[in-house]
């Protein structure tokens, strides 16, 4: 492992920390005029666990908050997955093929998440968590697999956030941090490759805000390793992969939201994927030119549209490739909330006998989007790696009862360029992926217990030959305790 101090990032923090505290003790701001109800309100504290209700709101809340300056949380996730026909773990095997050996597996999924925050002085945070997850295996049948992996536990936030940085309206996060744009479509998971264990950067964010035109400017400095133990050294590290190339990229995001109900976005993405110390992965250099637009236009109906450009190149090959989102939303306001969405998404392809990559990267945004069997079939072959692709489709939710919700959609799949033709399990001219069904059951028992039911199915088209074109299946319960 690197030197600890000699990361950029984690350096950066140590050194906003340092100003921080500085500048805030030099230069407190007079204090802002408050209301009497305010004042008393502020000056009075939690009552102490002795004296509220055990397991009422105020006594969880003396205990994650015993003092001013601290609070701490907890949750806990329990999952049990099934899957048919999405897995390979031979070499030989074949995803979406019935007779493929080993083609079901279930398994529990557990993850434990402790964090802290700790207010030093009035604008500074330094908040970290601690993150565990270990599986279970069922199935498949095979020696290695069915037994207990307890994996490693893991620093996945770990920074310092500065407010009001020497009385402006800027805000800095430096170190360790979860990011999201948008809807996630692009910047969400900066490690793909641990699942929904984490979807931390590595990274250095600050926010600008404009009030006078209701204008946010965030620009943002990544710099990912592939290997784990690259700020902190997970504890009993199993040497684990986060993305498949080191990383680094440049975030600059501007949000207005002056139009009435209406926010609009323009961004633009740098993303440099590098080899590793080992030689592995894939050189790029991705430039990204987007803007989103989310309208309410009254009580029933919303939409929303994202588009962005791509420029660069990938495996020294130059980029020419787009990609649009959207979502049409109609909300019915009865006692049932009643919501019915149309959804339209387009990823471009790779056109063969082109000297150029036309195929879409989704960047940082390797996450189950729309569907969890797809991101663990993976279109192009990475996990989580939905692109080449047309997607259209209805959907439907619904509250049949207080605290549940029901959500279901259909999706129909394309293909934009027959990139695979000629490959085992691909056919020469087809070009429907195929119909995907999904469902979600929902429910919240109380503020710190939730659950839900969640079922796929994936039926393939003639993208794909006889090799491949069993239905895919994914089955999920999953309970969260948050304390």
């Amino acid at each position: 492992m690197r030197p600890f101090l000699k990361q950029p990032v984690l350096l950066m923090a140590v050194l906003i920390l340092a100003i921080g505290l500085s500048a805030t003790a030099q230069t407190a701001p007079p204090p802002a005029k408050v209301t009497a109800v305010e004042a008393k309100q502020a000056s009075t504290p939690p009552p102490p666990p002795s004296s509220a209700e055990p397991w009422s709101e105020d006594w969880i809340k003396s205990i994650k908050e015993p003092v001013a300056w601290f609070k701490w949380g907890a949750d806990l996730r329990l999952r049990d997955e099934y899957t048919n026909n999405l897995k390979k773990y031979t070499a030989d095997g074949v995803t979406l093929n019935k007779n493929s050996p080993y083609n079901e597996t279930n398994y529990g999924r557990y993850r434990t998440r402790a964090w802290a925050t700790v207010m030093p002085v009035p604008d500074v945070e330094l908040n970290a968590r601690a993150t565990w997850k270990f599986r279970t295996y069922c199935r498949p049948d095979i020696l290695d697999l069915r037994d207990t992996n307890l994996d490693e536990v893991i620093w996945d936030n770990l920074n310092v956030k500065w407010k009001n940085v020497m009385g402006q309206p800027l805000t800095l996060t430096v170190g360790r941090q979860d990011l999201m744009f948008g809807d996630g479509w692009l910047v969400l998971d900066g490690t793909p490759l641990d699942g929904a264990r984490t979807t931390f950067f590595d990274a250095i964010r600050g926010t600008y805000e404009i009030k006078d035109i209701q204008t946010t400017v965030d620009a943002v400095y990544i710099d990912q390793q592939a290997d784990s133990d690259w700020l902190v050294e997970p504890y009993n590290d199993q040497e684990r992969r986060l993305m498949e190339q080191d990383e680094r990229g440049a975030i600059l995001w501007l949000t207005n939201k002056s139009l009435d109900k209406t926010e609009i976005n323009a961004y633009y993405i740098y993303k440099n994927d590098m080899k590793t110390r080992d030689h592995t992965g894939t050189p790029a250099d991705i430039h990204t030119y987007g803007a989103r637009v989310n309208k309410e236009f009254d009580k029933n109906w919303r939409a929303r549209a994202e588009i962005a450009q791509q420029l660069g190149h990938k495996d020294y090959t130059d980029i020419c490739a787009m990609g649009f989102n959207s979502r049409l939303s109609y909300f019915v306001n009865d006692e049932l909330n009643n919501n019915f969405r149309l959804n339209y998404e387009y990823l471009s392809g790779d056109r063969p006998g082109t000297e150029t990559n036309e195929q879409f990267d989704p960047l940082w945004g390797r996450w189950p989007q729309f569907s969890e069997a797809l991101a663990l079939l993976g279109f192009e072959g990475l996990p989580g790696e939905t692109t080449n692709m047309h997607r259209v489709g209805p959907g439907w939710s619904i509250s049949p009862i207080k605290d549940m919700e029901v959500l279901t959609d259909y999706h129909l799949l394309f293909c934009d360029q027959n990139t695979k033709a000629g490959t085992a399990g691909f056919s020469d001219s087809g070009c429907f992926r195929g119909q995907l069904l999904t469902t979600v059951l929902k429910y919240t028992f109380n503020p710190h217990m939730k659950g839900h039911l969640w079922g796929e199915y994936f039926f393939p088209g003639d993208y794909y030959t006889d090799l491949k074109n069993d239905v895919g299946m994914f089955l999920r319960a999953e309970l969260v305790f948050t304390w």
